[in-house]
């Protein structure tokens, strides 16, 4: 009976054991079984995995801190636990820039400028408001900062074309009274007046002949190519487009000077086979003689085995078909000049157009045509004058209509150039700096020049190649070659 309720407590006690929360299973219905004295060690079913932190057995017990890794994941390295946030470095403040009374006509705060004016009206013409267009866009540059925190101040002067004497007045009053650090505008003559003699720089919007670019001691600037540049990009224009395949004759007009001589220099330059080269004789109106002379002419070339002939000068054109026009040999005609290519007037003279067939003729695209085309700088220019003035540009003027379209373009032309070139110079603006920064090239954005620059022996700044023309039998005239 003892040992019987000895073996109820004992079950009783294992049945409690297993209700107070362990994580052992239930003892099996099959009856209670005596405790081992030394029972082995069992994994439990719900035990955490090997890769996770342990429950506390003990809520008594202190948990493990947060920053301890578990048993199976190796500690990161003490260096990137600790690393800092990476920080941008800030860019360096750009250095201010120091302005001085660099050079004559130079202040820290102004930019002395000339501008010489042409007076039409002493020959009955009006080119309108000239002072105006001149200001409108020197406002403008100092409107947007100026030349690098410098302002235009110009010093206008009248002169008439009529001599040379006003010229030299102008010169004399700009660089030696005024004292101006440079000029520009429209200049007949008397350049090196201010080039030579006074060192001022010039642009001078007629252009500038190679013998005062030789002569300028300071910076002289033309916006067009001079005539043996000019020769040189119509020749190649001639040669991209095929037209100058097989042997080449020259002829020139009377009195045509060196502008043979540029083209049959760029031909040869660029390997373009010359057979033969003609000028013609001032025949003193007589016809006659000057057709005799240019039918001899084409014999030679034909001689010579010449497939083209270049009609270099006004009248060179009708020269070859006065020559050709009454005789079986049909060279390709190309003329420099296509202003001077009129089919009307070879019919008027008694001469067929038979020998314009398959011609050619190169054509310039003057302010006019531009306007007319829309030309994004020139309708610009023209609308800064107008917003500024009030003024109307009249690009086909009748009657007594101002003539100011070239005046309102060689405005823009003339201070757009000059503002790019000073700011190029930098701060410390000279005479030497400004050269520098001529001679170290320099693209250009200026209006009516579809491309434009300056470099080292070139200051004649346009780039821009003429327009190609071909001979419509249909439209009896010389038309754009798409």
């Amino acid at each position: 009976m003892r040992l019987r309720l000895i073996g109820i407590i004992t079950v009783l006690l294992m049945l409690a054991a297993s209700c107070g929360g362990g994580d052992s299973e239930p003892a099996s219905d099959g009856g209670a079984q005596e405790p081992e004295t030394q029972p082995e060690e069992a994994v439990p079913e719900t035990a955490p995995p090997p890769t996770e932190a342990p429950e506390p057995a003990d809520e008594s017990e202190e948990p493990a801190t947060e920053d301890a890794p578990s048993a199976t994941e190796a500690p990161e390295p003490a260096d990137e636990q600790a690393e800092a946030p990476e920080t941008e470095e800030e860019p360096a403040e750009p250095e201010p820039i120091v302005l001085t009374d660099s050079f004559r006509g130079v202040t820290s705060e102004a930019i002395k400028i000339g501008i010489v004016i042409i007076d039409l009206t002493v020959i009955g013409r009006s080119n309108g408001d000239v002072e105006a267009k001149w200001q409108a866009v020197i406002d403008e540059v100092n409107a947007s900062g100026g030349v690098l925190g410098r302002r235009l101040e110009p010093v206008m002067v009248g002169y008439s074309p009529l001599g040379d004497v006003e010229t030299e007045a102008a010169c004399v009053k700009l660089t030696q009274d005024e004292e101006v650090f440079a000029a520009m505008g429209p200049l007949l003559t008397n350049l090196t007046c201010f080039t030579d003699v006074n060192e001022t720089i010039f642009i001078n919007t007629f252009g500038v002949s190679q013998e005062d670019f030789d002569r300028s001691k300071a910076v002289a600037i033309g916006p067009g190519a001079l005539p043996a540049r000019g020769a040189a990009i119509s020749v190649q224009l001639l040669i991209d487009a095929g037209i100058l395949d097989g042997p080449v004759a020259v002829h020139a007009a009377a009195d045509t000077g060196s502008e043979r001589d540029h083209y049959v220099n760029a031909l040869v330059a660029a390997g373009v086979d010359v057979v033969s080269e003609t000028e013609s004789t001032d025949s003193g109106g007589d016809i006659a003689a000057s057709e005799a002379e240019m039918q001899a002419f084409a014999q030679r070339w034909q001689a010579d085995g010449a497939e083209v002939i270049l009609a270099v000068g006004i009248g060179s054109a009708l020269n070859v078909v006065s020559g050709i026009d009454r005789s079986p040999y049909r060279p390709r005609l190309v003329a420099t000049r296509g202003s001077g290519v009129d089919p009307e007037l070879y019919r008027d003279l008694g001469y067929t157009t038979d020998a314009l067939e398959g011609a050619y003729a190169l054509g310039s695209v003057g302010f006019e045509d531009l306007a007319k085309a829309g030309d994004p700088s020139v309708v610009s220019c023209i609308d800064r004058f107008e917003a500024a003035s009030g003024e109307v540009v009249n690009v086909d003027p009748e009657g007594d209509e101002p003539v100011n379209l070239n005046t309102t373009i060689w405005a823009c032309q003339a201070v757009e150039i000059f503002t790019q070139i000073a700011t190029a110079a930098g701060p410390d603006l000279t005479n030497d700096s400004f050269r520098a920064a001529a001679e170290g090239g320099l693209s250009l954005d200026v209006t009516a020049n579809s491309s434009a620059s300056i470099e080292a022996g070139k200051f004649d700044i346009g780039d821009s190649a003429p327009i190609l023309l071909a001979y419509d039998a249909a439209a009896d005239d010389f038309l754009p070659v798409n």
